[in-house]
């Protein structure tokens, strides 16, 4: 039997999403990324500028100018590499940007983002045959790997545009696992998959202004400290701000317990490294899920964070909090997440964006 097809709003969705993951943007390198966004926001708002950190800011007005504003935002930037050296052999030694978990980076394909294109290279690793029981039980740290692009010196490397610098992202394009799985991989989807939401909620203003005016922030620098949203937060007046990203899910054999999973919907956050969300926004995003029939998870991990932490202090400090979509292998260039949690996080944004005008926003509501 033929899996069934996804939903027309769905397949623009994957549209977004295929063609972003497609890019190469490093914490920031993210030039690449900010033209597609804005390419495929513009038509979407009011305006949309880039701003001098590379931000891309979508507005789209509210019919009523007194109606309250909402800071959305999904990052741009995805954890990767700089070029950090050229050996007299021609081979690449790199630089984190982000991070980047060293047991996995070993005989990965990479993209060299040169000013004269981009170039296919490979993290090299010792043949299997050449290795010592030592070899076989060590982790080979960052330092010591490098890329191999085919140069066989430095002037070759150089005579393919490579300089010191450049950065190097994971490559792979969007791809459905199985069959009829609705689960796809790519590297990036941290946080390509929030933006590519961003972009069809505004498709969904398109011809009717939404009940708030929304402030579409696809931010960038995320991964090396929400340096992006930092900016927006600075600059960008509003009321209550959401971030949209990815989440770890560990529904996978090594976890006895899982948190997060896949399928079961996208999540609400409740804290992280980052914030503690405001009780008037999960309020909110809960009544969202509730109205609309809608599956959530709730969200406590410490060891990640999101754009909400920087917008939080936006002005004098407004309510803020985060929705996330289950991940799996995050920071990896095999990230897997299921179709229906964004669909769903998608939907959750949607009602929340519904909801907010009539949405008690104080933190504790006092005694008269």
């Amino acid at each position: 039997m033929p899996a069934p097809q996804p939903s027309p709003e769905a397949q623009r969705l994957l549209t977004h999403l295929r063609g972003l993951v497609a890019l190469t943007g490093p914490s920031g390198s993210e030039e690449d990324v900010i033209r597609a966004v804005h390419r495929a926001a513009a038509p979407l708002a009011d305006r949309a500028e880039v701003d001098a950190f590379g931000n891309v800011v979508a507005v789209r007005e509210a019919a009523d100018p007194e109606a309250r504003r909402l800071i959305l935002a999904a990052h741009l930037d995805e954890v990767g590499f700089r070029v950090r050296a050229v050996t007299p052999g021609g081979f690449l030694r790199l630089e984190k940007v982000g991070g980047t978990d060293d047991r996995i980076l070993l005989a990965q394909r990479v993209q060299v983002r040169t000013a004269e294109g981009p170039l296919l290279g490979v993290i090299g690793t010792r043949s299997a045959h050449l290795l010592t029981d030592a070899d076989r039980s060590r982790v080979v740290p960052q330092a010591e790997l490098y890329v191999d692009v085919g140069a066989r010196s430095a002037e070759e490397a150089a005579g393919m545009g490579i300089r010191v610098g450049d950065p190097v992202g994971f490559v792979g394009e969007l791809t459905e696992l199985g069959r009829g799985s609705g689960r796809f991989v790519a590297h990036a989807l941290d946080d390509r998959a929030g933006a590519a939401v961003l972009l069809a909620l505004l498709e969904r203003y398109r011809e009717t202004p939404p009940p708030v005016t929304l402030i579409v922030a696809f931010t960038t620098q995320e991964e090396v400290g929400l340096r992006g949203a930092t900016a927006v937060a600075r600059t960008h007046e509003a009321d209550v701000a959401l971030a949209l990203d990815m989440t770890a899910a560990d529904d996978t054999p090594e976890f006895a317990a899982p948190h997060l999973r896949l399928g079961e919907g996208p999540t609400v956050k409740v804290m992280d490294f980052s914030t503690l969300s405001h009780p008037a926004v999960r309020r909110g995003l809960e009544a969202a899920a509730q109205a609309r029939g809608l599956s959530v998870q709730p969200e406590l991990l410490r060891g990640i964070g999101t754009d909400a932490g920087a917008l939080q202090h936006a002005g004098r400090g407004i309510p803020a909090g985060a929705v996330s979509v289950a991940n799996r292998y995050t920071h990896s260039p095999v990230e897997v997440l299921d179709l229906a949690d964004l669909l769903g996080a998608l939907e959750l944004l949607d009602g929340f964006v519904q909801g907010l005008p009539d949405l008690d926003l104080r933190f504790v509501a006092l005694e008269e």
